[in-house]
């Protein structure tokens, strides 16, 4: 399995304050300014390696990949591929916001409601966390374990 995190009030604060993790090398992390992640990504990203899945990320942001790369190496994270808006311009053909099946991606895990409709419209699978959620990591693993391929809202708006 191939499965994507977004970073934008998923994994990374914007709008919302959700707890962070701690860095693997914190004063790198503050000397180089990057931006922290939310608390259970490196369960989760351990969890999927230990199913031997592959873990990217896939973001609407202008992000560089090396920046991208850099953050998670800083949180102990090694991923497999990212997908930032420059490389979706240049490689997706389907008129939406994401596509991962464009990059072998099997799952999509996001904050956005659209995001999800898009997955049904054009036929690939989201999971939609909440950044309210304080338990995503458990609503995520549940819906990775083996069944239908479909689009899933995993925890609702307080």
């Amino acid at each position: 399995m191939h499965i994507a995190f977004d970073l934008d009030n998923t994994l990374i604060r914007n709008n919302y304050p959700f707890p962070l993790e701690q860095p693997r090398w914190p004063l790198l992390t503050r000397l180089l300014r990057t931006e922290r992640l939310r608390q259970g990504i490196k369960e989760l990203a351990a969890y999927c390696r230990a199913q031997g899945w592959e873990v990217w990320v896939y973001t609407t942001s202008y992000r560089s990949v090396w920046h991208i790369r850099q953050l998670f190496c800083l949180h102990g994270i090694r991923l497999d591929g990212v997908v930032n808006q420059p490389r979706h311009n240049r490689e997706v053909r389907a008129q939406c916001s994401k596509h991962p099946p464009t990059f072998g991606l099997d799952l999509l895990v996001d904050d956005s409601e659209g995001v999800r409709l898009e997955g049904e419209r054009h036929g690939f699978r989201v999971v939609v966390v909440q950044p309210e959620d304080a338990d995503w990591v458990a609503a995520v693993r549940r819906v990775v374990r083996p069944g239908p391929a479909e689009s899933t809202r995993v925890s609702q708006n307080p």
